[in-house]
């Protein structure tokens, strides 16, 4: 009956993920507070989108994003009208 809960609930609770991720509140909380888990809130109240877990599972449990490197400006290059 649980899994059937968290394949149809897009966000999750702070004790539905605990049973979620098997970890403990506490465990919840420190990676709360240190961002190691994605999560937003909902008034007051943190959720946690299962598909950013998931997603969050299967990248390591690494909140970084690698951007695509910026590409340099060639400084002979003229701009505007000269």
């Amino acid at each position: 009956m649980r899994d059937f809960i968290y394949i149809y609930t897009k966000y999750l609770t702070v004790k539905m993920t605990c049973d979620y991720l098997n970890i403990s509140r506490s465990t919840l909380s420190e990676w709360m507070k240190n961002g190691k888990i994605p999560f937003s809130k909902i008034g007051r109240s943190p959720r946690f989108d299962r598909d950013e877990l998931d997603l969050w599972i299967k990248t390591g449990g690494s909140t970084t994003i690698e951007l695509p490197s910026l590409p340099t400006l060639n400084s002979k290059a003229k701009y505007g009208n000269n």
